[in-house]
């Protein structure tokens, strides 16, 4: 008998697990695969170092002590990689990062500007929820959707703007508006006006991170969980190994597994979990032989432009080491919930569309390709009337005392999300097991 299982070796089950053992509980975690950090993974090719997930990490405070109090030194990206660009008609256009700078700058039309300044003048929507494409049309207008919005809703979510959910996909501006009634007077009351937090990794890549955490836990790799079940108030987890006995269960695994998993607790919920739709990724990291990359971030590229491409990460220009002296590393993403068939494409075709659109949007034309990452199911969207799965989350977890639901389809897709959120998870299931007559050290 131990006190927690989790099954999931994520960023967020990896999070969950080492706030429990912090706290004095016998916990192991149960990942399927043969590596730990789900999406999280770092190739080393030939000098590059390339991140085939998530690239960076919006650190917050709240992220800076928990990697403070695991011991894990995170490195701050160069001050340069403020700097971000749009692709509009045949060119990169710098992203303002002032009020005057939006003021002075071409990326949208006078006409556009206009209508954004218009914002705090318009009156919040009789609809109890709405999709971002309609928030932003209704209050920013529609270039402002097109050329800002809906390529930053493809760089997050691999998205389409006009499914996902404004209230869950991004609570914050929701929020602006609900509570001061425009964003714009909201985000200058707050001074909440860009992203807060600073940007990081680590030395060797992200995969340091989920090295790290690993090496402080109990992890089975390649221990697949096939099932879960509860009898009176203990879980038995049967497993590739054997069976597990636990007081306490937490499910940090996607969607998709998790419903499966679910399925001997209930039924209809395992099978709702099954319908959330996660958009295709293709994530291509590219050696650039010769010419300098624009300084900064990167860029995005608007729907509206034609190109297939949905961005394009400097990833050399972040961080230090990131490729051999004198080269450049680039890391490109294409298609998802709005060009999805493209995962499917043979490599000769993806490599079509690199030299084209590569030579299209920023001149580069000598490159070699390092290597082609499908993420078939890759980001969770958080579409209009997502708040069903919320609902069902915390349902089974009332019917089911001691089961705990905890990953990005639930609480925010990013790896910060994940890491802020598994200090709560833990502390929920901390409480539980002290109502139970458990002592938490």
């Amino acid at each position: 008998m131990i006190d927690v299982a989790v099954v999931g070796a994520g960023i967020s089950g990896l999070s969950i697990a080492y706030h429990l053992k912090k706290a004095g509980l016998e916990v192991k975690v149960f990942e399927k695969e043969d590596a730990v950090g789900g999406n999280i993974q770092t190739a080393y090719i030939d000098g590059y170092v390339c991140e085939l997930g998530p690239q960076t990490i919006l650190a917050d405070s709240k992220v800076e002590e928990f990697l403070k109090d695991a011991g894990i030194k995170p490195i701050y990206a160069n001050p340069s990689s403020k700097k971000r660009y749009i692709y509009r008609k045949g060119k990169l256009v710098a992203l303002p990062l002032s009020p005057v700078e939006f003021l002075l700058s071409p990326f949208l039309s006078l006409g556009g500007k206009l209508r954004v300044l218009k914002e705090p003048f318009v009156p919040r929507s009789p609809k109890q929820e709405e999709s971002i494409a309609e928030f932003v049309r209704r209050r920013f207008g529609r270039e402002f959707l097109d050329y800002v919005v809906a390529p930053f809703v493809s760089g997050v979510y691999a998205g389409d703007p006009e499914e996902l959910s404004v209230k869950y996909a991004v609570r914050k501006v929701y929020e602006l508006e609900q509570k001061y009634g425009s964003v714009i007077k909201g985000a200058i009351k707050l001074k909440a006006l860009g992203p807060s937090g600073k940007l990081i990794s680590f030395e060797g890549g992200n995969a340091t991170l989920i090295r790290k955490l690993s090496e402080s836990l109990e992890v089975h790799k390649e221990n697949v969980v096939l099932r879960i079940r509860r009898k009176d108030d203990i879980f038995i987890l049967d497993t590739k190994e054997g069976k597990v006995t636990a007081k306490a269960v937490v499910v940090s695994t996607p969607a998709t597994s998790t419903g499966y998993l679910l399925r001997d607790l209930s039924w209809s919920i395992s099978e709702e979990f099954d319908k959330i739709y996660y958009a295709p990724v293709l994530v291509v990291h590219v050696a650039v032989k010769f010419g300098v990359l624009p300084e900064g971030f990167g860029f995005l590229v608007p729907k509206k432009e034609n190109k297939r491409i949905l961005g394009v990460i400097f990833s050399s220009n972040l961080f230090e080491g990131r490729s051999p002296e004198g080269k450049s590393l680039i890391t490109v993403y294409i298609g998802g919930a709005t060009d999805p068939e493209i995962i499917e494409y043979e490599d000769e075709a993806i490599v079509s569309v690199l030299e084209r659109e590569l030579r299209e949007t920023v001149d580069i034309r000598d490159w070699d390709l390092l290597k082609i990452t499908r993420w078939k199911k890759g980001i969770p969207q958080y579409t209009v009337g997502y708040g069903r799965y919320l609902e069902l989350a915390n349902s089974i977890e009332m019917e089911q005392p001691g089961l705990f639901l905890s990953g990005n389809y639930l609480y925010g897709v990013s790896v910060a999300d994940c890491i802020r959120v598994s200090h709560h998870i833990a502390k929920r299931v901390i409480d539980f097991l002290e109502v139970k007559g458990r002592t938490v050290v």
